[in-house]
């Protein structure tokens, strides 16, 4: 039995004294920020070039100083990465809230303007570093009237602008279809994909800096703090599996990790050398425990990535890493069978456990997609890590290929089907406002071989998960423990086999704000339906035109993003760019 997770409410619908409403944390980075930029205002020294502008030039020259990163590339990583940080704090307490709670009411919650603020101080960082390049006069450099823009900035900018204008065309979302308690909507998207990759787009800009790990502690400490924050970024939207409350195929799971895994360890391992991939893998997890109920909601992270690190690291050992195809080739099939057995053991004792059902097809996909993946990073990885002129360059079109693979395989599990199956329900007082529940299900055969069949209660102060077990007799299962049917909770049957996810309702409270009326525990036989219609309940039709242009806004989006990195990494790849301060005045 998983038990009720974290945050517990008298009155759920209220929070004052909730951790979730709290302005504190985003308080607390703020001023800590402020504190930083002073300290650098104080510290730095005036270019008189920048003319009247002079006083502002003293954050970046204190930070070129301090780390020897150019000024332009000091401020735009770390106003990025402090957005970075700023926004991901939002996500997660944004996410717990829905699932402890349910729906907000207001827009500007605490969560979420920690999320808006930290996605326009990424932006912040990509307008700041073109300024300062421009104020500069930094060579090598697109010309947009009178701004020179870094090539390693594009990214940035692309990815910054996309999820700025995911926030308010949500909005209009939830105005035009209700307020969906989802991670996956196209506009939340927007907003996550563009934090996804934000770790991506830094390396770039540090690269461009000319600063290698090689160059010196704090070099060093900034690559594998990128490196880090691309592994970390690309697992993002396994949150809601992280969380417990999965809306999609429990394949996107270890497809995603195995995804994560291909790109950012065979990056990692070509750029920071042996070692680096496993400590850093070792570290993560250390940090992260696993998850924790430290929050409102517990977590448990999706992906470990040490065996698939280990794996890496042995690869590059028996063949090296010269032959970066062939580097990439290998790293992939030992990220996509030893990487998903050693993530196979770990999610064991996951809130919804990968199990047998999963087999085949999450071998074959995980082996395809791990090393896809690692031929995009093989290929990104020569803006960070130039090859040696002897070494064949990756090509421009299996790089296309690969990625479109990723991409295929990542639609194609997308559907979400719905089977006949009913099930006569029988509910036992468990006292307290809590039941055992027992179901019989026609057919007999219909939960056999399920990924999962289990009860969710959420939004009624935390959330309550309880696998259901067969008692022995044809079609009939009982769950494991006792889950609540009162108060704001709503509890759920769920039966995911397959390509199929559909549930039905055990407990439902009344909703006059959407017109929805109490569906009480009583002794019944109910037929499944689509999960999504109980998982976001608080949704409807809407306008038949917005979707389709939300989806395909969401799509140019998402390709101007990859046209953007391509630019960059041919760019920095090709060698065009270079380090943009002369040594004399790195060393200040």
């Amino acid at each position: 039995m998983l038990g009720t997770q974290g945050l517990r409410l008298e009155d759920p619908g209220t929070l004052g004294g909730s951790a979730l409403a709290s302005w504190t944390p985003l308080v607390a980075l703020l001023a800590a920020f402020a504190v930083v930029v002073l300290g650098l205002i104080v510290r730095g020294r005036t270019n008189p070039s920048w003319g009247g502008l002079r006083v502002l030039s003293r954050a970046p020259d204190s930070l070129t100083r301090l780390t020897g990163v150019p000024g332009w590339a000091a401020v735009a990583i770390g106003t990025s990465l402090f957005g970075l940080l700023v926004a991901g704090q939002g996500f997660y307490s944004d996410v717990a809230w829905h699932i402890a709670l349910g729906r907000d009411d207001e827009l500007f919650t605490a969560p979420h303007a920690s999320i808006l603020l930290g996605l326009v101080l990424i932006l912040a960082g990509a307008v700041l570093g073109t300024l300062t390049a421009t104020l500069d006069q930094v060579p090598d450099t697109l010309r947009l009237g009178g701004l020179r823009v870094p090539r390693s900035l594009l990214p940035l900018w692309a990815l910054s602008l996309g999820a700025v204008s995911g926030f308010p065309i949500d909005e209009l979302w939830h105005q035009a279809y209700g307020v969906d308690v989802t991670m996956w909507s196209p506009t939340h998207m927007l907003m996550i994909l563009g934090a996804t990759f934000t770790g991506l787009a830094v390396w770039l800009v540090l690269a461009d800096s000319g600063v290698a790990p090689t160059t010196s502690r704090w070099g060093r400490g900034l690559h594998v703090l990128c490196a880090w924050l691309t592994l970390q970024g690309l697992v993002a939207p396994l949150g809601e599996f992280s969380f417990g409350v999965p809306q999609f195929r429990l394949l996107f799971a270890p497809v995603l990790v195995c995804l994560a895994g291909g790109l950012a360890l065979t990056a990692m391992r070509v750029v920071l050398g042996p070692g680096w991939t496993l400590g850093i893998a070792s570290v993560s997890f250390l940090l992260m425990g696993g998850g924790g109920d430290s929050g409102p909601v517990e977590t448990r992270h999706v992906g470990t990535f040490i065996a698939s690190a280990a794996a890496v690291e042995l690869i590059a050992l028996l063949i090296g890493i010269d032959r970066r195809l062939r580097f990439a080739v290998a790293s992939g099939v030992a990220v996509g069978t030893v990487g998903l057995a050693g993530e196979w053991w770990w999610n064991q004792d996951a809130f919804q456990p990968w199990t047998s059902s999963l087999l085949p097809e999450v071998v074959v996909l995980g082996i395809v997609v791990s090393v896809a993946a690692a031929v995009v990073g093989a290929r990104y990885v020569e803006a960070i890590a130039p090859r040696d002129d002897q070494s064949e360059a990756v090509s421009g079109r299996l790089v296309a290929a690969a990625a479109a693979v990723c991409v295929v395989t990542i639609l194609a599990l997308l559907p979400r089907g719905t089977g006949e199956v009913t099930a006569d329900i029988r509910y036992e007082s468990a006292g307290a406002g809590r039941v055992l529940v027992e179901a019989t299900l026609n057919p007999p055969d219909a939960a056999d071989g399920a990924h999962w069949f289990q009860i969710s209660a959420w939004q009624g102060g935390g959330l309550d998960l309880a696998d259901m077990e067969p008692t022995g007799r044809l079609g009939t299962y009982r769950s494991e423990g006792s889950v609540p049917v009162d108060g704001h909770w709503k509890t759920l049957l769920r039966l995911h086999r397959d390509g199929e996810m559909m549930a039905l309702p055990l407990f439902l409270p009344a909703d006059p704000t959407i017109g929805a009326t109490e569906i009480t525990p009583t002794d019944r036989t109910l037929a499944f339906a689509g999960e999504r219609r109980y998982l976001l309940r608080e949704t409807h039709d809407g306008n038949a035109w917005l979707s389709p242009l939300v989806h395909g806004f969401l799509v140019v989006t998402c390709s101007l993003w990859a046209l953007a990195f391509v630019v960059a990494v041919r760019s920095l790849g090709s060698g065009r760019s270079s380090p943009v301060l002369p040594q004399e005045r790195l060393r200040g």
